[in-house]
């Protein structure tokens, strides 16, 4: 019987240990003021949604892959990820249209042709092929860097 006790304890610690490593790798957020940010980046939230206010700025230890070190939350619940330098890498308008001046000109202009409203861009991603953007019917199309349209997000 010790030797089943002794066991659980070994594996137990050791799982430990193991979520713990784990949890180290992890990018450790911290939140940091409006004035913290980029020039750029606030720049862009001024001009785009000025009538928005800035619920909170959390910046990373770690920038993620696509380069986001910022995540700016609005209180309208738009989600915007700003790189180190203020550009945005990704605007999450959670169900609301995004302005139409943050989309490039061809992409706007085949999804108004493709997708005409009541559907309307609710999310725009960078991506290392271009863009993906969000459709608020939850269709996900994929644009080149010149915003030539490429195919349907999987």
């Amino acid at each position: 019987m010790k030797k089943l006790t002794w066991l659980a304890a070994v594996l137990i610690t050791g799982s430990a240990w193991t979520f713990t490593a784990c949890d180290k790798d992890d990018a450790m957020e911290s939140p940091v003021g409006y004035a913290k940010l980029p020039q750029a980046g606030k720049t862009m939230i001024e001009s785009h949604f000025g009538a928005n206010t800035v619920a909170s700025v959390t910046r990373k230890n770690n920038a993620d892959t696509d380069g986001s070190l910022y995540e700016v939350r609005l209180n309208s619940g738009i989600e915007i990820d700003l790189d180190k330098d203020g550009n945005w890498t990704d605007i999450d308008g959670n169900h609301q249209r995004l302005p139409d001046a943050l989309i490039p000109a061809p992409i706007s202009n085949y999804i108004v042709k493709q997708y005409p409203a009541p559907l309307f861009i609710e999310g725009i991603d960078k991506e290392p092929y271009g863009y993906q953007i969000d459709l608020s019917n939850d269709l996900d199309l994929k644009f080149n860097a010149d915003g030539s349209f490429i195919g349907l997000d999987d």
